[in-house]
């Protein structure tokens, strides 16, 4: 499956599933990056079982789990349709983190969080 169709799943699949507003409106890349600076930072509630993540940060956490959920589906040849390849063990906070210190990739997709945020996952979780 090519890139462009597997960002257009991607976008399709959380613009639909993944937030409850008030109204539809597509998570820019900045929004998602600020809301992600405000998981990021996040420490472990007593116990390190759950994190304490401030209302701030909620669409990003929405969104990398949607991701986190949708890395593992694949194609009819066992392809990963995202082309992520995260190990098993990872979390949705491990997500949060690799878009942070990626940063934003490229001025062209700054309307596109899908755009955005996809390369730097793809760097930090390749497929072998």
């Amino acid at each position: 499956m090519c890139r462009s169709m597997r960002l257009l799943i991607a976008a399709v699949a959380l613009a639909t599933c993944c937030f409850a507003f008030e109204r539809a409106n597509a998570l820019s890349s900045s929004e998602l990056m600020e809301s992600c600076q405000a998981v990021s930072g996040s420490s472990p509630v007593r116990g390190g079982a759950s994190l304490d993540i401030p209302e701030a940060g909620l669409p990003c956490w929405y969104y990398m789990s949607a991701l986190q959920n949708m890395a593992v589906l694949v194609d009819t040849h066992g392809r990963r349709l995202l082309g992520l390849c995260p190990p098993p063990d990872s979390t949705v906070l491990d997500f949060v983190r690799v878009f942070v210190r990626a940063g934003r990739v490229g001025s062209d997709d700054a309307d596109n969080a899908v755009a955005a945020a996809l390369p730097g996952l793809a760097r930090a979780f390749p497929c072998r």
